[in-house]
């Protein structure tokens, strides 16, 4: 099977990647994103020439990169990479169709493909989404599994069609959401299942096995991109509550407190006290912010505190 693999910096990219190696499919690219939102409507395609990743290996740092980098599995593989601004520009057609792709895999990808993109290999496009969908569809599923205190996620890997992560389910795999899971510890469970779910699903295409089931529209929830307010911890929202969603997307999201009249940036939870009970009171002592709550206490660690 001929691949065009569509992917960010993660674990959840680089996993399905190496098991479509492992399982011999035929890579024929590696695309990512030039940068945040905003470029995504540029008409930019160039090839990555690696020279990042050549010196983080000389200077021996590139354990972690490839753990996490999907350039660096493809160098390692002689695939070549591509940084894209819009995936739906004509450069990026020409590119899927010089290549002869059968089907687009798309992991953790920041924009929506479009149906003339769609239209190009013989079997679409499929995705690897970090949710039971049809509940979270949309960009940010891990936030608001965090942030709604949700007792389980998921991996879906469904038929990618023009709307929003409504095309037909191909496979799922729950995945529980134990109380205070690392962020981190969570989309690694997710790739493992994604790692199996992409060869298997690849796997029953090239035998012509192409049926999905249709997502059920009225159960779907949406996971938008997080407002400033969503970004907010307060005592309303309790110590347990604040304990796991900062543990779980602290690293990743722009996370605040507010100390008297201050917004201070906070990256983790490190404690949490449920016998204390200072209802509504915040104060920062070095770079831990400790919050009050109906609860206990919960403390938070902050960053860039001076």
């Amino acid at each position: 099977m001929r691949v065009g693999y569509l992917c960010m910096e993660s674990v959840f990219s680089v996993r399905p990647l190496q098991a479509m190696l492992r399982a011999g499919h035929d890579v024929r690219f590696v695309m990512r994103p030039i940068g945040p939102l905003a470029t995504r409507t540029q008409p930019v395609l160039r090839r990555h020439r690696g020279f990042d990743i050549a010196v983080r290996r000389l200077l021996g740092r590139g354990g972690d990169a490839a753990r996490r980098d999907p350039f660096a599995v493809a160098a390692d593989a002689d695939i070549p990479a591509w940084i894209v601004g819009n995936a739906s520009a004509p450069a990026a057609i020409e590119l899927i169709t010089r290549e002869r792709v059968d089907v687009l895999v798309v992991a953790f990808f920041n924009q929506l493909l479009k149906p003339p993109v769609l239209a190009v290999p013989r079997f679409g496009a499929i995705n690897l989404h970090p949710s039971l969908l049809p509940s979270y569809r949309g960009p940010a599923p891990l936030f608001w599994t965090y942030r709604d205190a949700a007792p389980e996620s998921g991996l879906t890997l469904h038929r990618v069609a023009p709307g929003e992560d409504d095309g037909d389910v191909l496979a799922q795999a729950r995945v529980p959401v134990p109380f205070g899971l690392p962020g981190e510890d969570l989309v690694d469970l997710l790739a493992e299942h994604a790692e199996r779910e992409v060869v298997s699903v690849l796997d029953r295409l090239a035998r012509g096995e192409r049926a999905g089931t249709p997502q059920d529209a009225t159960r779907a929830t949406r996971a938008p991109r997080p407002s400033d307010a969503d970004l907010v911890l307060d005592a309303t929202m309790g110590a347990r509550h604040a304990f796991h969603f900062a543990r779980g997307v602290g690293r990743w999201n722009q996370l605040v407190v507010d100390v008297a009249g201050t917004r201070v940036r906070v990256v983790d939870a490190v404690e949490l006290d449920e016998g204390r009970r200072i209802p509504g009171e915040v104060a920062l002592v070095g770079d831990t912010v400790c919050l009050g709550c109906h609860d206990g206490v919960v403390m938070l660690r902050a960053q860039g505190v001076s």
